[in-house]
């Protein structure tokens, strides 16, 4: 693919309910497939997409205007989580007992469920029975920052119904910021390892205690997403294996940011210095390398480094985005 469609996605999104929690809606879009060769009666492909919090569902709509420009495409579905983009409804779950802090990315992935067989009924003519354990249904998870976490704990809970994953410049789901960049104050601190020509102490400590603001695991987001409990959740990047269609490995393809553009573009946006993200993207190479041996090696190639993207790579390069899933469809044989 070398350019953007001309002719812009006329499909309007709608709002659906899932059974457990009927009172708040749910936006969706659903693009039905072209010329799709499956039926009814056979086995059904389906693409989720996932946000990250950065980035609502019309984010993916330039990467799916390609997808759909070509001669076939399976079906896809995107949406917006509680409090982000077009769904305005909040989480029933937020405030109650155990959930104080808000839901958290298992009741995320077990909302994805809901919506899964939501559409799939109301949609495809499935029912429950044939999504479970991908009887009749086959699905193909992207997930971009945090709603890579979202679709590995999907997978772990729903294992038999995804065949493939595109996991875009995951969050690391088992550590904070905080972890990996040591407090200036602490007697084990190392100058030598963690300053640079553009990083002096007192530059690291304000772009360190910028960068903890931020994006620690206890930061409230508009989504009241509750990420404290992620480590727990998903303590390992390279475990647990996942189980795909047929109780084996599914395919997998990890893709991470380019590091110089990231560190540029941390710099152009929040004066995070250049060394410091060299550092942070250390970290998330060591993280991405592990998430590569979540699935079966022969189904799982190495990390994917998107050029000239920085985090949001959907944003950044939706031709390379589509490109990629076009990939993962022709390696499923979809």
């Amino acid at each position: 693919m070398s350019a953007l469609p001309h002719t812009p996605l006329s499909i309007e999104p709608e709002f659906l309910a899932i059974p457990s929690k009927p009172q708040s809606p749910i936006c969706f879009t659903f693009f039905p497939a072209i010329n799709s060769q499956t039926s009814t009666s056979s086995v059904q492909h389906l693409i989720v997409f996932i946000n990250g919090l950065g980035l609502p569902a019309a984010s993916w709509l330039p990467s799916i205007s390609l997808l759909r420009s070509q001669p076939s495409c399976p079906t896809i579905i995107t949406y917006d989580r509680f409090g982000q983009g077009l769904t305005t409804s909040r989480d029933p779950l937020d405030g109650t007992s155990g959930k104080e802090l808000g839901h958290d990315f298992l009741d995320v992935a077990t909302d994805l469920h809901e919506i899964i067989l939501t559409i799939s009924t109301k949609k495809l003519g499935l029912n429950a029975s044939d999504v479970a354990h991908g009887g009749k249904l086959h699905l193909l998870l992207v997930g971009a920052s945090i709603g890579a976490p979202i679709a590995r704990l999907y997978v772990q809970h729903h294992p038999g119904t995804v065949a493939g994953m595109i996991l875009l410049d995951s969050n690391i789901a088992n550590v904070n910021y905080s972890d990996f960049l040591p407090d200036p104050s602490s007697p084990d601190f190392d100058p030598k390892k963690m300053l640079g020509e553009d990083c002096t102490l007192e530059q690291y400590r304000e772009a360190r205690a910028k960068l903890v603001a931020m994006f620690d695991l206890n930061v409230k987001n508009p989504e009241m997403l509750d990420r404290t409990t992620s480590p727990k959740l998903l303590p390992h990047a390279d475990k647990p294996a996942l189980k795909g269609v047929g109780g084996v490995g599914l395919r997998l393809m990890i893709v991470g940011h380019d590091p110089e553009t990231f560190a540029e573009m941390s710099f152009q946006m929040m004066g995070t210095p250049r060394t410091l993200s060299r550092i942070t993207n250390a970290y998330w190479a060591e993280y991405n390398q592990g998430l590569t041996k979540i699935t079966d090696e022969k189904l799982s190639g190495p990390v994917i480094i998107a050029n000239g993207c920085g985090h949001f790579i959907q944003k950044d390069d939706p031709i390379f985005v589509a490109d990629t899933i076009m990939n993962m469809i022709k390696a499923l044989e979809w």
